[in-house]
């Protein structure tokens, strides 16, 4: 048998290391960086090839003349199959039915579709003849592309692992005398590939690393680039080159699969820069959160496509580098865990396009929640009713518009009722306009009408909300330019309504006039979707201290300016309307207080993950933003979590035993809902916890300070003499001069607090410095002490 771990030389050549125990092979798959890699930057194993003597603590697999007592196979899934649980479930079964006549050794699902599988060689067979044997026992195909003993696995971490037998770490090899290993004769110069499809955005792993090349363009291309961009063509000098090379590591980590060994070797240590302190920059910029390419990183790569459009190439790699970039907005649908888009949720993907996942997601859950209008979810002890305001900004023809027929869709049983009671105020007003000068009037009618319009006055627009019988009523308007415009003389009366619709709190509103709006609702519910630029939401959300911007779901749309149009563009079907209606169709049927522990632990996680990140950069605004961004996020995975038990019962029972059940067990959802707090739902909390708190600081960070740290701000109270706390802060501002830079201050951070500082902690610590009046902004953007 045998267990083989890839790893490479000094040449990136590729070198075997043999694995002889469970606990050693269970740590590689479970160590941390192996549960944070993108598929092709995962532990690759290798279970056919072994070591020519037991000594021996690793060969290298190309011209390997033993082959072990094990046959590694990969069978792939076509999309119909890997999309039908059922008969994925089939397949597993089958095999584990047949482990004994098959001689199984291992098997796991694949990290995207399919399996792989380890079984014991029949030494009279060539490695492609055992692989054909194993496929016609078991009735599936396998991986054409992967039929050499040099094959490699990608391994994911151990919740894939299905069967393990302790037999695969037995050493039993075999000789090339004693078997034919069906392996052609291979040039010394070529370059070993991985057979396992390749990850457009990262490229060919090793291809990748062994060339310097990110999809055929040099990294010393784009390294060059980047300093022509954005720094006039002038590399780092001894002043500024940790600073610099940390901003490098930064953006270069995302082309480099976050390859420590690659960024090492891409990156040069400039003028002197010793490796060991450039080693240091490069982990730093690892320890931060993973996220999509920068900005400027964008920039470097568009760049660079366009000057070889200019000089007149063609093909590869301009279409490698387009693909890159059109696959990095596939980066949060990416992220997705298997089982979270449901029946539903997928189908409103689908119909907007996967680049838009996030905004699609936070476009629909305040529909779910208006929807499942009688589910409160317990959150920090607290019974929430699903109340969310969303927005989602773009700009024009970013795709915005996408979310128009998919919130329709999920609201269509309220459009309906809305436009017959439309109807019925129109024959009410007719009425009423015969009857002007009658002794007997007709009775204004007190329509239940949820489906609201946002270009309304304050006084019509309580009215309504007040006429809806405790029930959510819902807005959505894919111009928010509406609610700035016809709320403009009354946005703060707009923000007090959203407010209090988020905390699901009593709103009233009183007058003399008996011909005024006079309306009490002891609990306001109201969910709001709006679309819009991002200008646009800074006219809707013009103050930052009331507490209107925390409550806000924001979503960004992808950058799609050089993006080409897509063949089949996506739009909602007739199909997908059906399948989104269904699962909204039952979502009123479901009642009660729902108590979510796993969900509310994961919830002070990721709170307490947060409170310590902030408290080190010293981040006030990102530490408040965490509390409510917090509530958001579980009301949104608590809204997915429903979807999927409507979907679940629809699937079990159909569409009408569906009903059935909800309706004669009103507990039976609750149940479910529990039942429904896997791995795959706590993970998506974190996607979508991190996804809204990465957005507030985007498009608030610097208008929250300018607005708490201005004079007119009532609370605050910040001193600026003094101050009696003496800390590494203090100590970095003694040791700059009276005039500074932000580079300077950089670098006396880092002499002072080591290399793992973060720019992002020092123009902290300089906003704070300005706001407690210790420097000033010079004319030409560097610093000045005040005292």
């Amino acid at each position: 048998m045998a267990v083989n771990m890839i790893t490479y030389d000094a040449q990136r050549h590729k070198i075997a290391k043999p694995v002889t125990t469970r606990e050693e092979y269970i740590s590689l798959r479970d160590s941390e960086a192996n549960r944070m890699a993108e598929k092709h930057r995962m532990v690759q194993m290798n279970y056919s090839l072994a070591s020519e003597n037991e000594n021996e603590s690793s060969f290298p697999l190309r011209g390997a003349k033993t082959v072990g007592n094990s046959v590694g196979m990969d069978v792939d899934l076509n999309e119909d199959e890997n999309e039908n649980e059922k008969q994925t479930n089939a397949i597993h079964d089958l095999i584990l039915s047949k482990k004994e006549e098959l001689g199984l050794l291992m098997l796991e699902r694949s990290a995207t579709k399919g399996y792989h599988l380890v079984f014991r060689r029949h030494a009279d067979m060539t490695n492609e003849e055992n692989l054909r044997w194993a496929s016609d026992m078991l009735g599936v195909e396998f991986d054409k592309g992967a039929k050499d003993v040099t094959r490699v696995f990608f391994t994911p971490p151990s919740d894939k692992l299905l069967y393990l037998d302790d037999e695969i770490f037995s050493r039993s090899p075999l000789t090339l005398e004693e078997v034919s290993i069906g392996v052609k004769e291979e040039d010394n110069n070529s370059i070993e590939k991985p057979t396992e499809g390749s990850d457009p955005l990262i490229g060919n792993s090793t291809e990748l690393i062994t060339r310097d090349l990110y999809l055929g363009t040099p990294y010393s291309t784009i390294i060059d680039k980047y300093w022509e961009l954005f720094y006039n063509g002038q590399t780092p000098v001894k002043s500024n080159r940790d600073t610099l090379t940390y901003e490098l590591a930064n953006v270069m980590k995302h082309i480099c699969g976050f390859d420590r060994e690659l960024l090492a070797r891409v990156i040069p240590c400039y003028d002197g820069f010793p490796e060991a302190e450039k080693m240091k920059c490069i982990d730093s910029a690892l320890s931060g959160k993973r996220t999509q390419m920068p900005k400027r990183l964008k920039e470097v790569l568009y760049d660079i496509q366009r000057s070889m459009l200019i000089s007149g190439g063609q093909g590869s790699p301009i279409g490698e580098l387009e693909g890159a970039l059109a696959q990095d907005e596939l980066f949060f649908y990416n992220r997705i865990p298997k089982g979270v888009l449901a029946q539903g949720v997928k189908e409103s993907i689908d119909a907007a396009g996967k680049a838009l996942s996030m905004p699609v997601i936070t476009a629909v859950c305040p529909a779910i929640g208006a929807r499942a209008t009688g589910v409160q979810l317990v959150v920090h002890g607290k019974p929430n009713t699903l109340n969310l305001i969303s927005y989602i900004a773009g700009d024009f023809a970013s795709g915005k518009g996408q979310m128009d027929d998919v919130v329709k869709a999920w609201m269509s049983e309220d459009i309906s009722m809305a436009e017959m009671y439309n109807q019925q105020w129109a024959e009410y007003a007719e009425k009423k306009k015969r009857s002007k000068n009658k002794k007997e009037q007709p009775e204004e009618p007190k329509l239940p009408k949820v489906w609201l319009t946002l270009n309304n006055t304050t006084a019509n627009l309580a009215e309504e909300l007040a006429n809806v019988q405790g029930r959510h009523a819902f807005s959505f308007t894919p111009e928010a330019d509406v609610v700035s415009l016809k709320w403009k003389t009354s946005i703060s009366d707009f923000s007090t309504m959203i407010r209090q619709s988020y905390d699901g709190s009593a709103y009233d509103r009183e007058a003399r006039s008996v011909d005024a709006v006079n309306v009490h609702i002891p609990r306001l519910l109201w969910n709001v979707v709006m679309c819009g630029t991002p200008d646009a939401l800074y006219r809707v959300v013009n103050n930052y201290t009331d507490g209107f911007q925390s409550r806000i779901a924001v979503a960004r749309t992808p950058d799609n300016t050089f993006a080409a149009l897509e063949d089949t563009p996506a739009h909602l079907t007739d199909v997908q309307k059906e399948k989104i209606e269904q699962i909204s169709h039952l979502l009123p049927l479901m009642n009660g207080i729902v108590d979510l522990p796993k969900l509310e632990a994961r919830g002070r996680e990721w709170l307490e993950e947060i409170r310590l990140e902030t408290m080190k950069n010293d981040d006030k605004v990102m530490a408040r933003q965490r509390m409510r961004i917090c509530v958001t996020a579980q009301r949104m995975t608590c809204c997915l979590m429903l979807a999927a038990v409507c979907a679940k019962l629809i699937k079990e029972h159909g569409m009408n035993g569906a009903e059935r059940h909800l309706k004669t067990d009103p507990y039976l959802w609750k149940k479910m809902m529990e039942k429904q707090q896997t791995q795959a739902f706590l993970d998506m909390f974190g996607i979508i916890a991190d996804s809204l708190i990465d957005n507030a600081m985007y498009f608030f960070r610097d208008r929250i300070e300018d607005a708490f740290s201005s004079r007119s701000y009532a609370g605050n109270k910040v001193q600026l003499s003094g101050r009696s706390r003496k800390g590494k802060n203090d100590t970095i501002y003694s040791r700059l001069p009276q005039e500074f830079s932000s580079v300077e201050a950089m670098n006396h951070s880092i002499a002072v607090k080591g290399a793992s500082v973060t720019q992002n902690a020092v123009q902290q610590m300089l906003k704070n410095w300005i706001k407690q009046g210790l420097v000033e902004v010079t004319e030409n953007d560097n610093y000045r002490k005040t005292s």
